[in-house]
């Protein structure tokens, strides 16, 4: 499933293309069914229509391969008893209140959690529109695609406090209620995928990356497991820090950040040179590659590389899903920024070479300095239009970088009363 047929699904989760059923379960925190419901979702009172809305719409939110991922099933796994159950649960249209209790059961007995939660179920079946070649949607339907989500969300006490009592139009003691919250697992199925109906997968959403509710995996799905982006960024995160030195927070973090940016940059260059290849599994080759460019003792790397092997034995996730471009952006304006300190840090050492003879003016230093683009003939010298600002060169340490307004610029002190020589030629 992509981004795409996700979003088609999550844009159907609105009034006017309200979905079919409704059944739902709130269980205690002593895994007790207090309420069971299962009704016409039109029949639903308008405002309550929107809340469960948003509930399906939640359950389909977040980054795919992370929150949201589309697990298989096996040709042994169709054949068992969790895969026929769900896909019977989905061409009942959740008419069967026996299957629906049964759901509700299998959830209750795996599900980990300690206080009140909310598990929703809803069906839908989505006339998919034909597309055309420009992706305009024409009327008639391509395929019916019949679904099932089904959700389980905290319910939590709120605060009692002073609030507005419209019956009595005054302030007043606001009693405490229990509020069903966002999803915090959830699956679909069948999988949406390429804008049909997939059903050998299963989507699945969990809320914190970190932490995959594999029991209702396990117990409810019956199928193939796989970790979550921020759960492979993690094993590879430790491996680093394993090398670095675990009491060597900030040089780890600027190493895995640095792997995560020689990985990107070397899937940069495969998806220029393969654009149709959405997906490459993170091989040998390519981890290598993208940490030799940062860690330069080969025993390090082959350390490192060995880790993931053996954590990820012969399941090899995405190569995307170990780059964290959050984390690449954030840090751009600190990486910029310690370029360009580099940069001064260069003209203050060839400042200081001039100040003292070493500076003979040839067009290999002016190259090491600014480039091949330096490297003029001298007829093509003579039209370059160049500044030279001439200061003592106990000076030179004052010189500093700093941004304004998004630009950066070098600023040099000057004294009361002095006057630095500029001179253009």
């Amino acid at each position: 499933m992509t981004n795409s047929d996700r979003n088609e699904l999550r844009r159907r989760f609105v009034k006017d293309n309200s979905i079919s059923r409704l059944a739902l379960c709130y269980v205690n925190s002593s895994r007790e069914k207090v309420v069971v419901q299962n009704e016409v979702f039109l029949s639903l009172p308008e405002e309550d229509m929107f809340k469960y809305l948003d509930i399906a719409k939640k359950s389909l939110s977040g980054n795919i391969g992370d929150n949201l991922l589309e697990l298989s099933y096996t040709g042994k796994q169709e054949e068992e008893e969790n895969y026929r159950f769900l896909l019977g649960l989905k061409e009942s249209g959740l008419k069967n209140q026996e299957l629906i209790d049964i759901l509700f059961d299998k959830i209750i007995d795996c599900y980990v959690y300690d206080g009140n939660y909310l598990i929703t179920a809803i069906y839908d079946t989505y006339d998919v529109p034909v597309k055309t070649t420009d992706k305009l949607k024409l009327d008639e339907s391509e395929e019916s695609f019949s679904y099932i989500i089904v959700s389980i969300c905290p319910v939590n006490q709120t605060k009692a406090g002073l609030g507005y009592l419209p019956l009595e139009n005054r302030m007043g003691a606001r009693e405490k209620d229990w509020v069903a919250g966002a999803p915090e697992a959830a699956f679909m199925f069948p999988s949406f995928s390429d804008r049909s109906t997939d059903i050998h997968n299963v989507v699945f959403y969990t809320k914190d990356t970190a932490q995959l509710h594999e029991e209702i995996i396990d117990s409810v799905l019956g199928c193939s497991t796989k970790r979550t982006a921020t759960q492979c960024r993690e094993v590879l995160k430790d491996a680093v820090s394993n090398v670095v030195g675990p009491e060597n927070k900030e040089k780890a973090r600027n190493t895995l950040l640095e792997i995560h940016d020689s990985l990107n940059s070397i899937l940069e260059e495969y998806s220029a040179e393969e654009p149709e290849t959405t997906e490459r599994p993170l091989d040998r080759i390519i981890l290598t590659a993208a940490i030799k460019d940062v860690i330069k003792d080969d025993a390090e790397v082959m350390k490192i590389v060995n880790t993931c092997e053996e954590e990820f034995d012969k399941d090899q996730p995405s190569a995307e899903l170990f780059v964290d471009k959050k984390a690449l952006k954030k840090a751009e304006p600190e990486r910029r920024e310690k370029e360009f300190i580099k940069e001064i840090e260069t003209l203050k050492t060839k400042l200081k070479d001039a100040e003292n003879g070493r500076f003979d003016g040839t067009s290999a230093d002016v190259r090491d300095t600014y480039g091949e683009d330096a490297n003029l003939a001298d007829d093509e010298a003579e039209d370059v239009q160049s500044i030279s600002i001439t200061l003592p060169s106990d000076r030179v340490d004052t010189i500093r970088y700093e941004e304004i307004d998004g630009s950066r610029y070098i600023l040099i002190p000057i004294d009361d009363g002095e006057e630095p020589v500029i001179k253009s030629r």
